[in-house]
This record gives C-alpha cells, structure tokens and sequence, in this order.
C-alpha cells in the first residue's frame, strides 16, 4: 500500500461559510434571474437539510435542471460572477491553512462534496488541494443535462467514491482523514481512521463526543481577493 495519506474535505459548512447552492441562489435572485417559487424551494431544502432529512435527490435534479436552462458558456460566466461575490469570501482562514498543512506533511488533500464539479474546482484550486471528487452530470448540446453519474457524492456514495478513489492510489480509507461538519457524511467519517468534526451539526458533535473524535469550530475568512480560475472545465 501507499504511504500517502490522503485528507478528505466536505465543503459546505466546513471550508466554507454556509451551504454554496444557497450561496448561488442568493446570487441569481439578485441578479433577478430566479424567481420567489425557487427562493421558497432553496428556503425549504435549508430547513430540511438541518433536519438531516434533505432529499438529495430532488435537489440534485432541480439544481442541474435550473443550471441547464443556460448555455454552458453563459453558465460558466454566472457561476464565475456567484464564486466571486458570494463563494470566495466565505472561505474559512483555518480550512486553507489545513489544507496546506496535510499538503506540507506530503499527504495528498481532496474536497470531497455534495457540490457540483466547477465550483468545487474552483474552490479545489483557490485552496490548492490536489483533487476533487464531487457531483458531476454531462453536457449536451451545449447545456448542462441532469443525468447525473452515480452514485452522488452524499452519505453513503460519498463514502464508497471515497473508498475507490483511495483505492485507486494505493490507500486505505483507515489510513486517511476527513474534515466535516454533517451527520449525513457519518459513513465516511466511520471509515477513514482520523475523522475530524468541523463546526458540527448538534448530532455529530455528540457523536464525537462519545467516539473521541476532534472537533473544530472555523470561523475566520481566508481574506481571498483574486479568484481562483477553474484549470478543468467540469461539470
């Protein structure tokens, strides 16, 4: 095996200050581009993912469904201008510095998300991580489609893409680390062995409470002024 561990990052709530599809939808209603029925619908996915009762599904396919109605060129511009006025500014200080700690000890570093492809590339280079793994969905004929790959980068299929793509260099999940804040990514972080609970909902601070596990609470903007360019264009 390897002697190369990776380090694991979900995004939402842990690098990042808040959820990046509600940061994008804040965006696109200031910019008029989404209307009160999709406010009330990101409004209502909020509330449901606090309750750890989220329907991923439903949410993937609304996300990428709204995405598609642009043409990719048109959708790279939006998601560029979101990034930059409501993403970047809400990295966490502490989770650039974490990154580039594991990156200095020779661990190879992953965000590891709910997230579709371009804003996790984008954040993945602003923070200078190696990799990524995160939702993808193929374009057709110039647009974003909603097929999307499996299985999700959420719960249970973030951890099993987890698993292969730490297979894939040699690694062992019980070799690694993973940094979140969710009790939805509880599979993986029983997996890897130094789980880290970062700013945690209520019931995984408990859970690492009794399980020994660290915690962290990051609060400190990481202060970016230029913004990252994404070096694949993913999605």
């Amino acid at each position: 095996m390897s002697e190369t561990p990776i380090a694991f990052f979900d995004l939402d709530h842990t690098l990042l200050d808040g959820a990046n599809g509600n940061l994008i939808v804040i965006y696109m209603v200031r910019k008029r581009l989404l209307g009160m029925e999709a406010v009330w619908k990101a409004v209502k996915f909020t509330i449901l993912y606090r309750l750890n009762r989220l329907p991923r599904e439903e949410v993937y396919r609304w996300t990428f469904q709204e995405c598609g109605k642009y043409p990719i060129e048109e959708l790279v511009r939006l998601l560029d201008e979101a990034y930059e006025e409501c993403i970047m500014p809400r990295l966490f200080r502490e989770g650039a510095e974490r990154v580039a700690d594991h990156r200095s000890r020779g661990h190879h570093t992953v965000i590891a998300t709910a997230a579709g492809e371009y804003i996790s590339e984008k954040v993945r280079v602003q923070l200078g991580a190696d990799d990524k793994i995160a939702a993808r969905a193929p374009v057709r004929g110039g647009y974003l489609t909603d097929e999307m790959e499996r299985p999700l980068p959420y719960g249970e299929g973030k951890e099993e893409l987890a698993r292969v793509y730490a297979a894939g260099r040699g690694v062992e999940l019980k070799d690694c680390f993973f940094y979140s804040d969710s009790l939805a990514d509880l599979p993986l972080l029983r997996a890897v062995g130094n789980p880290v609970a970062v700013n945690p909902q209520k019931a995984l601070k408990k859970i690492a409470g009794e399980k020994g596990w660290p915690v962290m609470y990051w609060s400190t903007p990481a202060g970016f002024t230029e913004p990252s360019k994404a070096e694949e264009l993913t999605f």
